[in-house]
């Protein structure tokens, strides 16, 4: 591959690892470019709690001279990425966005964070995150387009990064939809892998039983490069699919440019020879009160029992959480779970019948930061639980999920859909994604 006046290398990831190994950029050169869009951007964006400039030219140069010594190199030798600050990173503090752990400053990886530098990665900083990841927005964060908006969250700093062009490569978590909430309002793209493809050792928790960590960047592609080499799998054949499903339910909820969007992608789908048919997903309405019950029961049980002392340095919202939990019944607990098992039943059943499921990622188009209220369907409802309405559900489920911007759609930032597979269908939604993107 030849460089050319676009430099390509600067916005994809693929572009970048062909760049490296065709020595037509060294990796100081790539690293040294990025290191200076956060120094010039980051100061007003703040979607990085720190940068890792040192140790991020150190690991270049290293790289630069394996590549002289004509060494074999690793999958993803060179690509500048961030990780979000609730990731163990060796020798930075990791707060996950809690001032009581500030001090936290783990002496090695967690194994998200050592799999990419294995993988060759070079980190050039830590994401902000909303504070110990309850919560949908990212305040600290400025979106790169436009500041009244949100960047999402919990992993807004991640996306943020990816659209400000500080890297190429980032990483999320996410519990009820967040790697996939931000990427829908940042116009990047993010994937949920199936519950427990990726280690969450090394990780401050939120809820056990729904977090999930998984790849964000700028391009379908982008994120199938990363999932690949997190996974130490090579491309995996997959066959064309022939039939998606959709729940009309699930897209009338949404605004007008949303509703475009899903449009011209079954259309699109639809050209490719895939067929489009409807399919009944849980009702939203239950969803979410599902979600919300379980949420605040276990995220209370595991962060009143493990820092008894500190719960006043959470968030107000967490605090919110924990006094409703203490309100709830173990009977009702219980009939909760009952009710997430039914529906993971339902979710299996659809995929018994489709390839996989296309849905919007969020129902409000460009969300504002400042928004206490989301007004869906003329409803007003509670930020949080309107945001994570649609991307909530495959949490509980455990189905693999990537979000994705429809390019050619009337808005970028309000485009963004999320294609849902089997577990262990990630390469399966992958390639439907692509499908849709294009």
């Amino acid at each position: 591959m030849s460089a050319d006046t676009k430099q390509p290398f600067d916005t994809s990831a693929m572009a970048a690892l062909a760049a490296i190994r065709g020595r037509d950029i060294s990796a100081q050169e790539l690293i040294s470019r990025f290191l200076a869009r956060i120094e010039h951007d980051n100061g007003h964006l703040h979607a990085l709690r720190h940068g890792l400039s040192e140790q991020a030219m150190q690991d270049a140069a290293a790289l630069d001279m394996s590549i002289r010594a004509g060494e074999n190199l690793p999958v993803l030798a060179g690509l500048p990425v961030v990780v979000k600050e609730n990731c163990d990173t060796a020798g930075v503090s990791c707060s996950a966005g809690l001032a009581f752990r500030t001090t936290h400053v783990p002496a090695g990886d967690s194994w998200i964070t050592a799999r990419l530098r294995a993988a060759g990665a070079i980190i050039v900083g830590l994401s902000v995150s909303d504070p110990g990841a309850f919560g949908t927005r990212t305040a600290e964060v400025t979106h790169p387009a436009d500041p009244d908006l949100t960047v999402g969250g919990s992993s807004g700093g991640s996306g943020a990064a990816l659209a400000a062009g500080f890297c190429l490569g980032a990483i999320g978590t996410d519990t009820g939809g967040s790697i996939r909430i931000p990427s829908a309002c940042c116009g990047t793209v993010g994937l949920k892998p199936s519950f427990g493809a990726l280690s969450m050792e090394g990780i401050f928790p939120l809820v056990k039983s729904l977090d999930h960590v998984g790849p964000m960047a700028r391009s379908v592609d982008d994120v199938a490069v990363l999932w690949r080499a997190l996974t130490l799998a090579p491309p995996v054949p997959v066959s064309k699919p022939r039939r998606v499903g959709y729940d009309p339910a699930w897209i009338e909820c949404a605004d007008a440019p949303i509703r475009d969007a899903m449009r011209l992608a079954l259309e699109r789908l639809v050209e490719n020879n895939v067929q489009a048919v409807e399919v009944k997903l849980p009702a939203l309405d239950d969803v979410v009160s599902m979600h919300g019950r379980i949420f605040l029961v276990e995220a209370a049980a595991y962060h009143c029992a493990q820092h008894p002392t500190d719960i006043d340095a959470y968030p107000a919202l967490a605090r919110d959480w924990f006094a409703a939990a203490r309100e709830m019944s173990v009977g009702a607990y219980v009939d909760v779970c009952v009710e997430r098992a039914a529906m993971t039943r339902a979710v299996d059943s659809v995929l018994q019948n489709v390839d996989a499921i296309l849905a919007p990622t969020l129902c409000v188009a460009r969300p504002e930061k400042a928004a206490e209220l989301l007004a869906i369907t003329g409803v007003q409802q509670d930020f949080t639980m309107g945001m994570v309405r649609l991307t909530c559900l495959f949490n509980h489920t455990g189905h693999p999920a990537v979000s994705l911007p429809v390019h050619g759609a009337s808005d970028p930032l309000a485009s963004s859909l999320q294609v849902i597979g089997p577990k262990g269908g990630e390469e399966r939604v992958l390639g439907m994604a692509r499908m849709v993107s294009v």
